[in-house]
């Protein structure tokens, strides 16, 4: 398993993964949290994530951001896609995860939270980085990808 601690290569600024994850309620909905002001890009709009530590595997980096943050339990995860983006003072590394969220019912956001269509992703104003991130969300796959999971939640 690689070392995934920070990385100061290249320009020197520090370097980290960055698991992602879009979690989507029974209404294809996406959760997304909003950054506190103190943090790198408060007071904007983000989706559930974090660093993954040294050692850990991405994508239970990603379970584990989802709970900590929301206090949601995702299923069907999947990962969707990657993308790098460079601020001055740091250079990340996204890996994004998409999953659903079929019990909302524990919810509990440890920031302000709002659950969003996907056409309405352009009224929540985000950090830069997001730019690269959410293209993805519009992937064909994606939409065939939270069909079948909704035909199959329906059908249980």
């Amino acid at each position: 398993m690689p070392n995934i601690e920070a990385d100061h290569s290249l320009s020197g600024a520090p370097a980290f993964v960055i698991a992602l994850i879009a979690a989507f309620n029974s209404n294809k909905q996406l959760l997304l949290l909003k950054r506190p002001e103190d943090v790198h890009c408060g007071g904007m709009w983000s989706l559930p994530g974090g660093k993954v530590g040294n050692m850990e595997m991405p994508l239970q980096a990603a379970i584990r951001e989802l709970a900590e943050e929301a206090g949601l339990k995702g299923k069907r995860w999947r990962h969707l896609g990657k993308a790098d983006y460079t601020y001055e003072d740091r250079r990340l590394h996204f890996l994004l995860f998409v999953c659903v969220c079929s019990d909302v019912s524990e919810l509990q956001a440890e920031s302000p939270c709002v659950w969003v269509s996907l056409d309405a992703l352009n009224e929540y104003p985000m950090p830069q980085a997001n730019e690269k991130i959410m293209p993805m969300l519009h992937l064909p796959e994606l939409f065939s990808y939270l069909d079948e999971l909704f035909a199959e939640s329906l059908a249980e």
